[in-house]
């Protein structure tokens, strides 16, 4: 990325810092959702509980990468405006 041309350690320790954020909120979210997990009677049920919440991780996930997105592109604009 040309952001981060001239440094590539600090490309590489702010991949890192991201990485593990997303694993915080991967876990996190397993743990709350675990803790208020309803009694499953069935299998479609349990089909249906765990779809949902698969699908509300990975919409919090998408929305915190394009955010990601969105400021590294912002601030590799600003960055190439001042030069």
């Amino acid at each position: 990325m040309s952001l981060f041309k001239s440094n590539p350690e600090l490309a590489k320790s702010i991949n890192i810092i991201l990485l593990i954020g997303y694993y915080l909120v991967n876990l996190g979210y397993a743990v709350i959702t675990i803790s208020f997990w309803e009694k499953v009677d069935s299998l479609l049920i349990s089909i249906n509980t765990i779809s949902f919440a698969l699908g509300k991780i990975i919409i919090i996930l998408a929305i915190l990468h394009y955010n990601n997105v969105l400021w590294l592109t912002l601030i590799t604009k600003n960055k190439s405006l001042k030069q």
